[in-house]
């Protein structure tokens, strides 16, 4: 057999604490809370059970809002982190692509003393192109001896 007990509570409604109440247990949305009944009986509970947790630790408030703001804080940050994500990963791709030596087309001997484009004649040094006939310009040259580094970094 269950045992219902009923109190009565006496509001002041000259004292804004108590018409503030009042208020809150008239006025409160019908979706979140199911009766007035369970609202008292959630505040009371909450009330007396910060009253004890503070008599045991005095720094209990203190360290709950510490905590609030160091939540507030990793929230921002991870915020932050996720907004600035593609920016870094855009960069950080860019500079794998520049790691690597990027392939040059092969250079082609230009003859020297002939006609150019426009027919007219050119005179020079016939010594220009030496070293251009023997060069190999082949995918098999090593540049394992070559730092890169100044290219982009």
């Amino acid at each position: 057999m269950s045992k219902v007990l009923t109190t009565c509570f006496r509001f002041n409604m000259d004292n804004p604490e108590h018409a503030k109440a009042w208020d809150y247990l008239h006025n409160y949305d019908k979706d979140k809370i199911k009766s007035t009944n369970v609202a008292a009986i959630t505040a009371v509970n909450d009330y007396f059970d910060r009253m004890e947790k503070l008599a045991d630790d005095p720094y209990f408030e203190t360290r709950q809002r510490e905590e609030r703001f160091i939540q507030q804080i990793v929230s921002e940050v991870g915020k932050a982190f996720i907004a600035e994500m593609p920016k870094f990963l855009a960069s950080l791709m860019l500079s794998l692509n520049r790691g690597y030596p990027m392939q040059a087309a092969p250079m082609q001997a230009v003859s020297v003393g002939t006609e150019n484009s426009r027919g007219y004649a050119e005179d020079g040094n016939p010594n220009a192109t030496e070293g251009f006939e023997t060069a190999n310009n082949s995918d098999d040259d090593d540049f394992s001896a070559i730092d890169f580094d100044f290219i982009g970094g």
